[in-house]
């Protein structure tokens, strides 16, 4: 689980992240959109331990990530649009040394990168340097990273950004096929209403860097007096805009 309570982040003189207060619930795909510069991917950040909070609690698997950094690292996936792949290293090599950074044995790492790159459809470019990969296959590839330790939380930060159409429904399908029978909290974050549509079942919308949408699909559409959730969640986004 992620648990967020007036979160606050300053960077410079902006105040990015404005008392932020949400949980996403294990089992679970959580949506976390709104429009780029909202203060989603500071969030993540945050989440991810690359940004220390300057005010607020954040818990992600049980762990404040301000006081237990190292052990919310343990516990989390992360996939950024960037996957930031080693050029000169092989797919396999790649996995391998992050699966050994999480103490995980030789043959035991090797069987999860097998069933994986099977899962994930790179079994054939297990072999080759990620430079020469598409940015499709890339991005797989950084998606397996984010799995080959099997965290309980795993944290999408605009994974299907830049891809091609063919690119993007297979990364999603990808996901959509991510076990959460085991207690996994999934976070996505996304400006895509629709990606994020197709595969959450609660959302959280950020807008000038405040939470101003958070609920399920029914209860967005009860809250907009609306009958679609598309329709519902951007006139709730845009009124906030409107008069933050």
């Amino acid at each position: 689980m992620i648990q967020v309570e007036g979160l606050v982040k300053v960077l410079g003189e902006r105040r990015i992240l404005d008392g932020v207060t949400f949980r996403a619930p294990t089992g679970a795909v959580t949506g976390l959109l709104g429009p780029n510069g909202a203060g989603k991917t500071t969030t993540m950040r945050v989440l991810s331990t690359l940004l220390r909070p300057d005010g607020g609690r954040v818990e992600v698997a049980g762990y404040d990530v301000a006081s237990a950094p190292e052990d919310v690292r343990r516990s989390i996936g992360l996939v950024t649009e960037e996957p930031g792949l080693h050029d000169r290293l092989t797919v396999r090599e790649q996995l391998t040394y992050t699966a050994a950074a999480y103490g995980i044995g030789r043959d035991a790492s090797r069987r999860r990168i097998d069933h994986l790159a099977e899962l994930i459809g790179l079994t054939a470019h297990l072999d080759e340097r990620a430079g020469i990969l598409s940015k499709g296959n890339r991005q797989k590839v950084s998606l397996c990273r984010a799995l080959v330790h099997d965290p309980p939380v795993v944290l999408l930060d605009e994974p299907t950004s830049g891809l091609d159409v063919v690119a993007a429904a297979g990364l999603e399908q990808l996901l959509a096929e991510l076990d959460l029978t085991g207690g996994r909290t999934v976070l996505l974050s996304t400006h895509r209403l629709e990606e994020a549509e197709r595969r959450a079942a609660r959302f959280v919308g950020i807008a000038g860097g405040r939470v101003v949408v958070d609920g399920t699909p029914d209860e967005v559409m009860a809250l907009a007096g609306a009958s679609s959730f598309r329709d519902a969640f951007v006139h709730l986004l845009g009124a906030a805009e409107l008069t933050s």
